[in-house]
């Protein structure tokens, strides 16, 4: 993977400076050694003699080499403008408004200074990044890390994703991303973290650890330790979230309901929540318990489901009646055992 750096750093003034360097060396064995020589130049040439041989015609001087450093030697580097501007498929354009400095022995490069990193239709701005590279087998070098840090916002054409920090691995492809106030925006549906936000590109899933909630835009709420947005791609090839899968503490809360479970499924498009593992359903003060609930924001409507893998399981309820509906508690009787006036 190549990364282009688009602002003008130490290392390509260095490269502009060599340039220049050769062209001027170039215009130098070009031009007359001297006056003397270029008057005697303009002198008209001698008149032949009969008989006399004439001179032979000098052999042109080969014109100067365009870089004389030599591959493996220490020298000027080849320097050409595209290969400072061009942009090939897949490259990472990195800018900053300060500095970007490389680290020969530490195999890295820092970029300083609002920094904004491009690829594709994805952006990265960050105060700090490093890019971390590493030897490969063919002796040259390739980036396999890229930390930043300092307000990092990650967008793209269909999300967007804060944080104060983020690394992202190249060779497993997924970006994790830490701080305080750590959350996603997609057009529908709103993710937070406690703890780490992680994108899998390849497999197209967002993971939420640490305290985590989703909210959609029409009120819909879960909250896990753990939830797994699945992603694909719709009829415009945006992605959109199709599926939450919650682990740890389930909660699901409705405007009529509270459901809690160990795991759970919510199905983004029909907005039904699948709920298994000691679930309980709360409305008021009426609780229904068992082992698998079918919470369906669409409708309003939640069922409580026994456990099938168990004969003879059942539903278990509690529910409280009204206040009205409770049998009057019986009299006190009178101090002293007597009528009162």
């Amino acid at each position: 993977m190549s990364i282009r750096f688009t602002k003008t750093v130490p290392v390509v003034r260095t490269l502009m400076l060599g340039g220049l360097a050769v062209a001027a060396t170039a215009l130098v064995a070009l031009a007359p050694s001297s006056r003397a020589e270029e008057a005697e130049g303009a002198k008209p040439a001698p008149e032949k003699h009969a008989g006399e041989k004439p001179a032979k015609a000098r052999k042109p001087a080969a014109p100067p080499a365009q870089n004389p450093a030599v591959p493996g030697e220490p020298g000027l580097l080849p320097f050409t403008p595209a290969e400072v501007t061009a942009s090939p498929p897949g490259a990472i354009d990195i800018t900053s408004d300060e500095t970007m400095e490389w680290h020969n022995d530490q195999l890295a490069a820092v970029a300083r200074g609002h920094v904004i990193v491009t690829r594709g239709e994805d952006t990265l701005h960050c105060d700090t990044l490093v890019v971390y590279y590493r030897k490969a087998n063919d002796g040259s070098t390739e980036m396999y890390r890229m930390a930043a840090d300092g307000q990092v916002v990650m967008t793209s054409p269909s999300q967007q994703a804060y944080g104060d920090h983020s690394v992202y691995d190249v060779d497993q492809d997924v970006t994790v991303l830490t701080g305080d106030h750590l959350h996603l925006v997609t057009r529908s549906d709103t993710v937070y973290a406690r703890d780490t936000l992680e994108y899998w590109r390849q497999q197209q899933l967002l993971v939420a650890r640490g305290n985590a909630i989703a909210i959609n835009d029409k009120g819909d709420r879960i909250r896990a330790d753990v939830l797994v947005g699945i992603m694909e791609e719709n009829a415009t090839k945006q992605l959109e979230m199709t599926r939450m899968d919650a682990k740890g503490n389930v909660l699901i809360v409705t405007p009529k309901d509270i459901a809690r479970g160990t795991e759970g499924t919510y199905n983004v498009k029909t907005r039904i929540a699948i709920l298994t593992g000691d679930v309980k359903l709360t409305q008021g003060q009426n609780q229904v318990n068992g082992h698998r609930a079918e919470v369906n924001n669409a409708t309003g409507v939640s069922r409580m489901l026994p456990d099938e893998t168990v004969k003879g399981g059942r539903v278990h309820s509690v529910l409280i009646p009204k206040k009205s509906d409770q049998p009057a508690a019986p009299a006190a009787p009178p101090a002293g055992g007597g009528a009162q006036p």
